[in-house]
């Protein structure tokens, strides 16, 4: 490694952005430099010797040739020192760093175009101009993606709408993970499933999308958890006055005595006589989650019922779960979905399920005298 490689990158590693760009702007790169002088100094002689003839001013085809190149100088070192500082800000994820690089891109475009006009004073020569006027309609045409992916790549900026390692969801895109880059054009997600999805920016101006970020960071209640258990209402009936004791003693009692729970206190006291099983299982699943640990009860907390169908009674939670992490969220969301299937038993509730072919083959009910017999005949 060289001396001057070595000084630009202990510039690149600086705090200080004025250090971070001498730091860029001194990377010894021949492929770079090689460019520049095979490609950009003869373009830059061949549209100075085109425009400079049409417009008439042999005389000044030197100084105009010295301008360009100097401008095409200063563009090109402009975009390469900050493209090289884009890759530093993307590892260090500081995103008002990397939108305003975009902004010094695109304003040194903008000086480019200005200074092209002023250099060879085309605003003089209406038939230049109007041919440049057609070439930028037609370029305008063909990147109107790219233009549209810039427009929505400030808007999102400008209104914190999207930042580096936020947590994205995209359904339509099958989109759900991390935001790793953001560009002009496009954004790179790391999906959960180990997947990288790179999509143009401009589909989140047309289609829904969903930043977690704020809950992922715990300045949210938590994540929602919505789940809906369908109960067969054929197992719905009024509790006697045995079983409402029994539910009492095996149920309400040990959550109050492990617990010391007020709200369990308050369930018990809203039992009475004359209650449907499913009306008591109702309070007793929300007076648990309420006393749960991991279930916030802002800014809400709600199990209801639902609309009756065909299959049954659908009861709905609705709550917010304090660990919003992916894996302790899906793993606090399976014990609290055990446990409310499990307390089912506890007041002669069940389930819905279709019937299925092993449920039909294995019935009592038969159409026949004798059940039927599905063994293939084997002929002798």
């Amino acid at each position: 490694m060289s001396i001057l490689e070595k000084l630009s990158k202990k510039n690149l590693a600086s705090e200080h952005l004025w250090r971070q760009i001498i730091g860029a702007l001194f990377i010894w790169r021949p492929k770079f430099f090689w460019a520049f002088v095979i490609l950009v100094i003869p373009l830059s002689g061949g549209i100075t010797f085109i425009l400079t003839s049409h417009i008439s001013q042999p005389s000044g085809k030197f100084l105009a040739f010295t301008e360009f190149v100097i401008l095409n100088l200063v563009v090109w070192l402009t975009i390469k020192v900050c493209r090289r500082l884009l890759e530093v800000f993307n590892l260090k994820k500081d995103g008002n760093s990397i939108t305003w690089c975009y902004v010094t891109i695109l304003f040194a475009i903008g000086l480019w175009i200005i200074s092209f006009v002023f250099i060879f004073k085309i605003e003089n020569n209406g038939s230049i101009a109007t041919a440049l006027g057609v070439i930028g309609s037609l370029l305008t045409w063909i990147f109107q993606d790219k233009i549209k992916g810039v427009v929505t790549f400030f808007h999102l900026r400008l209104h914190h709408l999207l930042n580096i390692d936020d947590w994205l969801i995209v359904e339509k895109l099958g989109v759900d993970g991390e935001v790793q880059k953001i560009t002009l054009t496009s954004v790179i997600v790391y999906n959960w499933d180990t997947t990288t999805s790179t999509i143009p920016i401009n589909a989140l101006q047309t289609e829904h999308f969903i930043n977690l970020k704020s809950m992922k960071d715990g300045k949210t209640y938590g994540r929602r958890m919505l789940q809906t258990f369908i109960l067969d209402t054929g197992w719905f009936r009024v509790l006697s006055d045995d079983e409402i004791e029994q539910i009492k003693k095996e149920v309400v009692a040990p959550d109050i005595t492990n617990r010391e729970s007020v709200s369990m206190n308050l369930f018990s006291e809203e039992i009475h006589k004359g209650m449907l099983n499913a009306q008591l299982y109702r309070l007793y699943i929300y007076h648990w989650l309420m006393n749960h640990q991991h279930i916030s009860q802002q800014p809400r907390l709600i199990v209801n019922w639902m609309e009756q169908k065909d299959g049954g009674m659908a009861l709905q939670v609705y709550a917010f779960i304090t660990d919003s992490t992916l894996a302790q969220f899906e793993w606090q969301q399976s014990q609290i979905i055990e446990h409310i299937i499990k307390s089912l038993d506890w007041f002669g509730l069940r389930l819905y399920q279709s019937p299925s072919a092993f449920d039909v083959s294995n019935s009592n009910i038969y159409l026949t005298k004798e059940p039927a017999d599905y063994r293939k005949e084997v002929k002798i």
